[in-house]
């Protein structure tokens, strides 16, 4: 807000409207940043279980390390990841990208040609893969949560902070302005009708 002010009536009525929106906007922006807090706190649940679900699938998938070295196998061949499917949907502002489904291409396993473990590192990888794919979302999405609540949070502190009490102290320091320009008007409209009054007894 500028520092210097036209003092007249008319800026008054605009500082007033501003005012009136500021205190309208201040609660908007305080309940999105609520909204985006408790969206950001499910988001971390949700990372955090599929952290520990793709390090539990680590340690499980370690112990078939040996046998998954055979160089006659290539995992990459047998599964990979055909399509991903996903939606969006806006909270408080930012679109949030949610997870539908995964779909793989599989080849076909001649059970008489490999190892028993392989069917079961097959279904590792694929839960293994979708874990992470949902992972990738769901840091994307925290990211542009969390983007857009420290936006939310400079429009809440600025307009607390800044504008509101800026406006609040022009409204006031017009109002001082005006009242003493209508009080000094009142004098001199008094001054003047006691000179005319003295004057006209005078003749």
């Amino acid at each position: 807000m500028a520092d210097k002010i036209l003092m007249n009536k008319n800026t008054l009525a605009t500082l007033k409207n501003e005012l009136k929106g500021y205190k309208t906007a201040l609660p908007v922006f305080e309940m999105k940043e609520q909204q985006l807090k408790e969206v950001i706190t499910s988001i971390e649940t949700a990372v955090e279980r599929l952290q520990d679900a793709i390090a539990a699938t680590n340690v499980d998938v370690k112990q078939w390390a040996a046998v998954m070295a055979e160089p006659t196998i290539d995992l990459s061949d047998l599964v990979f990841v055909r399509e991903l499917k996903t939606n969006t949907r806006e909270i408080a502002g930012v679109v949030i990208e949610q997870f539908v489904s995964i779909d793989f291409n599989e080849s076909a396993i001649d059970y008489f040609e490999t190892p028993l473990w392989v069917d079961a590192a097959v279904e590792a990888i694929k839960d293994q893969t979708t874990n992470q794919e949902m992972l990738k979302l769901e840091l994307k999405n925290l990211e542009s949560v969390r983007e857009e609540l420290a936006e939310a949070r400079r429009m809440k502190n600025a307009l607390k902070e800044v504008f509101i009490p800026e406006t609040q102290h022009n409204i006031r320091k017009i109002e001082i302005y005006l009242g003493d320009v209508e009080r000094l008007a009142i004098g001199c409209a008094k001054l003047v009708k006691k000179k005319k009054q003295v004057k006209s007894d005078a003749v």
